[in-house]
């Protein structure tokens, strides 16, 4: 018989800790207490209260495994985020009429099995369900459910939910369908799992439990994590294996894949889980992600259920930074890897990707870390090849530069393929696309005057530049991947070259500021101008060399600046403030524009 209760969890857990305490104390007295009552003899006085320490320390064990079990059981009956008192009515008295319950309803089940295992008919599986619908209510009750897990054993377990799929989702072979879920979730199945889940997340299974995961088939982990809410630890450990598995593993390895969507939809119902998945497995991960994987699962809305979880990892502020940041560079290597398939090959393109879609929507926090990588990565280069050059006084790069860890890690070219990966998609690229203009408005560099007598707004302007140039030129080296037209290229390929160009005037002084209007018609001037140097040398109007057309491409934007400086009273800059302008703005990207040209037009 069940019992009312009204427990406050986290008061609860809290007496149980301090409980805890006291048998930690009573534990290490207690040895040394019955020495020295042994070698006292009769003289020591107050004998009995070892016994009463006895007591104590048994009444601090029996109350902390009972009030465990209640607060357990109330926080799967209720599952709520508020504090404060939880109240319902548990379904057994005490544990042990829990267990005694469950291993009644287990020998049920099992009698049932056995009919429907000698006439295999309807009649006989409805007796088996029959036998489990015994089982509603009472498999949140953390002891019912591992007496219950004990008694059937994982080989029954596993036959419940094989014989449930063979007589109501016959065709589904490699995992169940969204439809087949819920039925599974509403059936047998479900109750199933949930028992799972109560022993498993309470710490009660055997190791025999555990050793399950790595022989159970693909398509029962994935109905399991499906049907009910199962731990982290669990969900970690089943995705682990599965795709540490051979894709030849499953028996209709041709069929549609749907355990990969009920384990991606499994992950965006838990985030905090996936986000750690991704920064802890990144070679598991990157099975999820791999280009491959998705074309080859015959399920469609996989894409979209990977992107679901991806959102809910990655979104901004999610999480601890550190992981979320791991996870992101997970995300990265996996679809910028050097012979990622989502930038070439045989399997197409991802012109309409829901994953590149979310990915370019949340990327907005992580471009300095980017920006950073590409832009010392040249400096560096620079700088060495000049010592090998003979410089004496070599180009040093410049100050708090270089990204902190994790993203140190992370190859400048893995960042291009992955800003190759996601532009494909054109929404996508647009969402690239304006995020580095307001990446490089954010920086706000009209503070730092790079021709005034103060260094460190020099060095300040110099460290910005290269940044916005670096981004520009992942976004360049990301665009050679993109399946465009040659017009719709041209267009993204001047929207990149403006990023660096659209904050020169903030340096001017206030009152020489182009207006806003004007501005705005500037850069469309410019922009026409950049399409169509581009747009000739694509279609073969000009015989200049793509070195040429990139120099071109560069002074022009130096010119316009010019002239906009001069129209606004302030006069031409120097020759050495002329060159100072092209190398730290537009220089840094020229090595960039020049491939991509040369990629596009062949």
């Amino acid at each position: 018989m069940g019992e009312f209760v009204g427990i406050d969890p986290l008061g609860a857990d809290k007496l149980i800790r301090q409980m805890e305490t006291g048998k930690d104390v009573l534990g290490r007295t207690r040895p040394g207490l019955e020495a020295a009552i042994a070698e006292a003899g009769p003289d020591w006085a107050g004998r009995m209260g070892v016994t009463a320490m006895h007591r104590t320390w048994a009444f601090f064990h029996e109350s902390q495994q009972d009030l465990k079990w209640r607060v357990d059981t109330l926080k799967r009956m209720v599952p709520t985020q508020q504090k404060g008192m939880l109240t319902a009515t548990l379904p057994f008295s005490n544990q042990t009429e829990a267990a005694q319950a469950a291993k009644k309803d287990a020998a049920a089940i099992t009698e049932a099995l056995k009919h429907h295992d000698e006439y295999l008919s309807r009649e006989s599986w409805a007796e088996v369900e029959k036998a489990m619908a015994a089982l509603k209510g009472r498999v949140d009750d953390p002891a019912y459910a591992a007496a219950l897990l004990a008694a059937l054993g994982p080989k029954t377990f596993q036959k419940l939910f094989r014989d449930w799929m063979n007589t109501q989702a016959v065709g589904d072979r490699r995992g169940l369908t969204p439809e087949a879920s819920k039925r599974a979730a509403d059936g047998p199945p479900g109750l199933l799992g949930r028992a799972f889940a109560s022993a498993e997340g309470s710490g009660r299974l055997g190791p025999e439990w555990q050793k399950m995961i790595e022989t159970a088939p693909s398509d029962i982990l994935t109905t399991l994590v499906t049907v009910a809410p199962q731990s982290g630890a669990f969900l970690t450990r089943v995705a682990t294996n599965l795709l540490n598995r051979s894709p030849n593993s499953d028996t209709f390895p041709t069929d549609p894949n749907w355990n990969l969507y009920n384990l991606a939809k499994a992950f965006a119902a838990n985030p905090e889980v996936f986000r750690r998945f991704l920064a802890e497995h990144p070679n598991e991960a990157g099975v999820l992600l791999d280009a491959n994987t998705i074309k080859s699962s015959g399920v469609p809305a996989y894409q979209g259920a990977l992107a679901q979880a991806l959102d809910g990892a990655l979104r901004p502020g999610s999480g601890q930074d550190e992981v979320r940041e791991r996870a992101w560079i997970t995300v990265i290597n996996s679809l910028g890897a050097e012979n990622s398939l989502w930038v070439g090959g045989a399997i197409g393109t991802f012109p309409n990707s829901p994953i590149s879609r979310v990915l370019a929507k949340h990327i907005g926090p992580i471009l300095d870390k980017l920006a950073r990588g590409q832009a010392d990565k040249r400096a560096q280069e620079a700088y060495k090849q000049a010592l090998a050059d003979g410089v004496k006084n070599p180009p040093l790069p410049p100050p708090h530069l270089a990204p902190r860890a994790p993203w140190n890690t992370l190859d400048p070219e893995v960042s291009a393929r992955f800003f190759g990966a996601l532009m494909q998609d054109p929404a996508a690229a647009d969402t690239l696309m304006k995020l580095g203009q307001k990446y490089v408005e954010d920086m706000d560099m009209g503070r730092f005057n790079p021709f005034g007598p103060d260094n460190y707004s020099a060095a300040a302007f110099y460290n910005y530049a290269a940044r916005a140039g670096a981004l520009s030129s992942l976004l360049l080296s990301g665009s050679t991947h993109a399946e465009w037209s040659d017009d719709q290229y041209a267009e993204v390929l001047a929207g990149n070259l403006l990023i660096p160009i659209d904050y020169l005037d903030q340096f001017v002084p206030v009152n020489g500021k182009i207006p806003g209007t004007g501005k705005a018609l500037m850069l469309d001037g410019i922009k026409g101008r950049l399409e169509k140097l581009i747009t000739d040398y694509l279609d073969g109007k000009t015989p200049d060399s793509a070195d040429a057309v990139a120099t071109k491409l560069v002074n022009l934007q130096v010119d316009a600046m010019i002239e906009s400086m001069k129209a606004n009273g302030h006069g031409a800059p120097t020759s050495d403030q002329h060159n100072t302008l092209t190398d730290a703005v537009m220089g840094r990207m020229h090595g960039a524009l020049v491939n991509a040209l040369r990629v596009r037009g062949g």
